[in-house]
């Protein structure tokens, strides 16, 4: 009978221990990234989306505003950054809003109204005053686009009092209203139904100055905004292709564990981030703008590239 017991602790630890093993590589495998490739096959030609975004003649905007509607604080720093370190970092959600000379604005992004922002982010902070900055915003926009269809950036559309009133003038994709994130973000079926989808290839000329341009991978919805202003600066605002600004200048994926959660599609996203991380070195006057980095946003807004407030 001892040998017996003493046989079937050895087993027991031995299954333990290959467990444990297999867990660690689990883990290990998780934490790393999809590697980012020397050369990007992302199809977007930044002299074409220029060309296109004055092909009219008509005025460009004047100004570019943002609005932070919420924060999370908390986040890993390594399910943001691969291989960066365990401190945490601090998500902002903002909405962006350009000016033109006559007074008309294009909305890009509304962020989340608060229950929907509490469920996603149970305890983060959500500012109702800027929630309702962003409603009015939305009221009076000309255009309302979002980079995608995840509920910090479009729920503020789907659970908008004045949805009647908008809905005309909000130009979601295909593949941010039918994509898989959708029904999270409050566009229920009959929702859905309300809204003419907006299809184009590859580029589209949403108003003067600003051009939409797809890049699914995050979500299948996702699209980069260029916008050149009538001064002649530039900015690209990326979404979520790039949580922090380290995605873009390592340039460094998020680790696999957050791809599996997200379902995101990290080979297309890996030749975004080369393509961004090439766009520093080849185009260092075009501004990229990073969702969720509160830290970069400060510093475009100290640099008065982006204004703080919406009109």
């Amino acid at each position: 009978m001892p040998a017996m017991r003493r046989t079937l602790w050895r087993r027991l630890g031995l299954a333990v221990a290959a467990l444990l093993l297999v867990l660690v590589v689990v883990v290990a495998v998780g934490l790393s990234a999809v590697s980012v490739p020397d050369t990007s096959r992302f199809d977007a030609d930044l002299g074409a989306i220029r060309a296109l975004a004055v092909s009219t003649g008509a005025p460009l905007p004047v100004e570019l505003r943002s609005q932070r509607v919420g924060r999370a604080s908390g986040v890993p720093h390594a399910l943001v950054v691969a291989g960066d370190g365990f401190g945490s970092d601090t998500f902002e959600f903002y909405a962006y809003q350009l000016v033109y000379a006559d007074g008309r604005t294009v909305l890009v992004d509304v962020g989340s109204d608060a229950q929907t922002q509490q469920a996603q982010f149970p305890g983060s902070e959500f500012d109702a005053a800027a929630y309702a900055r962003i409603q009015e915003a939305l009221r009076r926009a000309d255009a309302t686009v979002v980079t995608h269809e995840h509920f910090d950036h479009c729920a503020g559309i789907a659970h908008s009092a004045y949805l009647d009133e908008v809905a005309g003038k909000v130009h979601l994709t295909d593949e941010q209203l039918n994509g898989p994130d959708a029904l999270d973000a409050g566009f229920t079926a009959e929702l859905r139904a309300r809204f003419t989808p907006l299809k184009y290839e590859r580029m589209h000329l949403l108003r003067p100055g600003v051009v939409l341009i797809k890049a699914p991978g995050h979500t299948p919805g996702t699209q980069l905004v260029y916008v050149r202003l009538a001064d002649g600066r530039e900015l690209l605002l990326v979404g979520d292709v790039a949580w922090h600004q380290d995605n873009i200048r390592l340039p460094r994926m998020h680790p696999r564990l957050t791809n599996w959660l997200g379902g995101e599609d990290a080979q297309a996203m890996a030749h975004q981030l080369r393509w961004l991380h090439d766009l520093q070195r080849t185009a260092p006057e075009l501004h990229q703008v990073v969702a969720h980095d509160g830290a970069r946003m400060q510093d475009h807004q100290r640099r008065g590239l982006i204004l703080d407030g919406l009109r």
